[in-house]
């Protein structure tokens, strides 16, 4: 049995998303790994969530005063779980959404990424990598490789290539904060430089299961302020049965 780990930071507006995501990940996976779900948030989800054996959640506390101190945790948040016993680790936005079956093999492998829905549309002659070539997550516009964009939604893989490429990460980020330099699509951008030069087990666009950036209608997500008490206390209610949220309501499924 794989012992998967996936990360999901849910701090603000995306905790309720966050809930909503490890609810219908459980409800629609038809394998037989275990899955353990880390949960950085300012938010306890055990309330809001079912008695079910296949619903393991570890609760780590994080506070986040800027949508940018959110994304940009990814790394260190993942540095965090060197001692964990699982074999895999994966990160997923708290933004994601799960509407039908599947089992965890579409997403194994050593090192894996996940191809933007954008890269063969509008970023298909012009990639957005970032073009500052005093930062860590510079990929020149003549580079000889082949130019392919990967989401900062999704990475993972076997437990030790992943601590490595967020430890070669995390100190690309701090090295450009003494600069200082924010990339222009944050933790994204140097993803991207990683993956273009030590390409990963690629998922492409119509092999990617999930939902990308599904916001649900909650609201402008990014905005640390946004209230979500209503939605809260729907989620509590509903803490047992199958939800979704749409235009910013939950709805249960019966």
């Amino acid at each position: 049995m794989r012992k998967i780990g996936i990360v999901v930071i849910a701090t603000n507006a995306y905790f309720a998303l966050g809930v909503k995501f490890m609810k219908q990940f459980t409800f629609f996976n038809l394998g037989h790994d275990k899955v353990t779900f880390y949960f950085f948030s300012d938010t306890d989800p055990a309330p809001y969530l079912p008695d079910d054996p296949r619903l393991n959640v570890k609760y780590i506390p994080e506070h986040h005063e800027r949508w940018t101190d959110g994304t940009n945790s990814k790394f260190k948040n993942i540095l965090t779980m060197e001692n964990e016993n699982v074999d895999y680790i994966y990160y997923f936005d708290a933004d994601t959404s799960v509407s039908r079956p599947f089992t965890t093999d579409w997403f194994i492998g050593e090192l894996v990424g996940g191809e933007h829905f954008g890269n063969r549309s509008w970023m298909r002659d012009k990639k957005a990598f970032d073009r500052n070539p005093r930062s860590k997550s510079y990929v020149p516009y003549d580079t000889p490789l082949e130019q392919m964009y990967y989401y900062g939604a999704f990475f993972g893989g076997e437990k030790d290539r992943v601590l490595n490429f967020c430890r070669t990460l995390r100190e690309w980020q701090l090295i450009d904060k003494e600069i200082p330099y924010e990339p222009g699509v944050n933790d994204e951008s140097y993803i991207n430089a990683y993956f273009h030069y030590n390409p990963p087990f690629t998922v492409k666009i119509e092999e990617f299961v999930f939902n990308v950036s599904d916001k649900s209608g909650v609201g402008e997500t990014r905005n640390t302020h946004l209230s979500i008490e209503t939605i809260k206390k729907d989620l509590l209610e509903n803490k047992d049965n199958r939800i979704d949220i749409k235009n910013g309501k939950v709805e249960r499924i019966i």
